[in-house]
C-alpha cells in the first residue's frame, strides 16, 4: 500500500511539473477574448469617423493583429526557459533604459502634448511599457543573486536599484508620463518587499523619493518654460474644484455610461456613450463601456478572472523553483494587478484621470504583446513548479 501510494504521487508529480497553470492559462485567455470583442464594439464610431473610406471594422482589424501576434509571442515565451532570462535582465534593462533616452531623439513621436513614442515607420511604441517588465526583472536579478543581493537588500541597495530606477523615472516625468512614475515606483515598492530589503533601506528610499518630488516641482517652478499645470487640474477636478467643465468632462461621461449599465446591460454594442460622448472609448476607459453593454453582471465577470489571474501570478511565485523566479512571477503579476486597480479607480472617479491602459483589454499593441510576454513568462515559470495545476 505504502509502495502504491508513492507510485501515485510520483505519477502526480511529474504530470504537475510539466504542465502549465490551467487557471492562470484559462483566465489570460478569456480576458484577452473578451478585450478583442469589447474593443469591436467601443470602436465602431470612432473607427466611422476616421475618414469617409473608413468601415466600422478599421480598428478591430489592427486589434486582430496585435492580438494573433501576442498570442504567438505568449506561446513562444511559455516553451522558452526562463531561467535563461536571468542572466539577460541585465541587458533587458539596460536595452529599456536607452529606448526610453530615444524619445527625445528624432525618432520619438509627440502625440496630445506628450513625447512618449518612438516611431521606426515600420512599427510604432512605447518604451515605457517594455520598461516596466524590465524593471521586474533587473529587481528580480539584483535580489535573487547571492552575491549582488548582500549589499542590494541594506543601503547600497540605493544605488544598486534605486538610482538605475529614478534615471528612467525622472525621464518618464520630461515626457510627461506620470501615470508610469506611479506604476514603476509601485512595482520598485512591491520587489524590495517581496525581496526583504531592510527597512532602513526602504525608509531611505522613500526620503529621497519624496525629496525628488520636491525638487522636480521646484525645477518647475523656477523656469517658466515649464509647467505640471495639467496634473493641477485634473487634482482639481477630481476633488470638484476644476475651472473648466471641459476638467471634468471624461469622468462625467465614464460615470454615465457605468451608471446606465444596470444589472445586465444595454446589451452588446448598443452603448450610447460610446458614439463620440466619451473620449478614450477602446482605450483607456473601454471598462465604462462594458459596464454599460454588460452591466453589473458583465463587470463582475471580469473582475473575477482577473482575481483568478492575480492569485494564480502568486500561486506560482510562491511555488517557484527557485528565487529568481518567484520574484519575476510575483513582479510580473503586481504590474498586472496594480494596473487594473488603478485603472478601475480612474474610471469609476475614485482617482484623477491618467493614461493608464486596462490590461488586455485596451487598444494596442505595445502594452498588449508585454503583458503576455509576461504571463508566457509566468507561465513557463508554472510549468516548472510542482503544485496543483487544476
Amino acid at each position: 500500500m505504502a509502495r502504491k501510494k508513492r507510485v501515485d504521487n510520483d505519477i502526480h508529480t511529474n504530470i504537475s511539473y510539466s504542465q502549465v497553470d490551467f487557471w492562470l492559462l484559462l483566465s489570460v485567455v478569456l480576458l484577452v477574448g473578451i478585450g478583442t470583442m469589447m474593443i469591436f464594439s467601443a470602436s465602431t464610431p470612432s473607427s466611422y469617423s476616421k475618414s469617409p473610406d473608413s468601415t466600422a471594422y478599421d480598428v478591430l482589424k489592427t486589434q486582430i493583429v496585435y492580438t494573433v501576434v501576442g498570442i504567438v509571442i505568449l506561446f513562444v515565451v511559455s516553451m522558452a526557459d526562463y531561467k535563461y532570462l536571468q542572466p539577460l535582465s541585465i541587458v533587458l534593462f539596460a536595452v529599456a533604459t536607452g529606448l526610453m533616452a530615444a524619445v527625445f531623439t528624432p525618432i520619438g513621436i509627440t502625440l496630445n502634448n506628450a513625447r512618449r513614442w518612438i516611431d521606426l515607420k515600420v512599427i510604432t511604441f512605447q518604451p515605457s511599457e517594455i520598461l516596466k517588465l524590465a524593471v521586474v526583472f533587473f529587481m528580480a536579478y539584483v535580489l535573487s543573486n547571492p552575491t549582488i543581493r548582500k549589499k542590494a537588500v541594506g543601503l547600497w541597495g540605493i544605488f544598486i536599484f534605486v538610482v538605475p530606477v529614478a534615471l528612467n523615472v525622472l525621464m518618464l516625468v520630461k515626457q510627461p508620463h506620470i501615470s508610469c512614475v506611479i506604476i514603476i515606483g509601485l512595482i520598485t515598492g512591491a520587489m524590495m518587499f517581496a525581496g526583504k530589503v531592510k527597512w532602513y533601506t526602504f525608509a531611505v528610499t522613500i526620503a529621497l523619493a519624496v525629496g525628488a518630488v520636491l525638487a522636480i516641482l521646484l525645477f518647475v517652478k523656477s523656469n517658466e518654460g515649464l509647467s505640471l499645470d495639467y496634473i493641477v487640474n485634473r487634482f482639481a477636478a477630481h476633488s470638484g474644484d476644476a475651472a473648466d467643465e471641459a476638467d471634468t468632462y471624461q469622468a462625467t461621461q465614464s460615470m454615465l455610461a457605468i451608471g446606465s449599465g444596470g444589472l445586465f446591460g444595454k446589451g452588446f454594442g448598443r452603448s450610447v456613450q460610446k458614439y463620440l460622448y466619451l473620449p478614450e472609448p477602446y482605450n483607456d476607459f473601454i471598462f465604462s463601456i462594458l459596464a454599460e453593454e454588460l452591466g453589473l453582471v458583465g463587470v463582475l465577470l471580469v473582475i473575477v478572472l482577473f482575481i483568478i489571474l492575480i492569485l494564480r501570478g502568486y500561486k506560482v511565485s510562491r511555488n517557484a523553483p527557485d528565487m529568481f523566479g518567484a520574484l519575476v512571477a510575483y513582479g510580473i503579476t503586481t504590474n498586472v494587478a496594480i494596473q487594473v486597480v488603478l485603472n478601475l479607480a480612474v474610471v469609476s472617479k475614485l482617482m484623477p484621470v491618467t493614461g493608464i491602459s486596462l490590461p488586455f483589454f485596451s487598444y494596442g499593441g505595445t502594452s498588449l504583446w508585454i503583458m503576455l510576454a509576461g504571463m508566457g513568462v509566468v507561465l513557463n515559470i508554472s510549468k516548472q513548479s510542482r503544485y496543483s495545476k487544476f
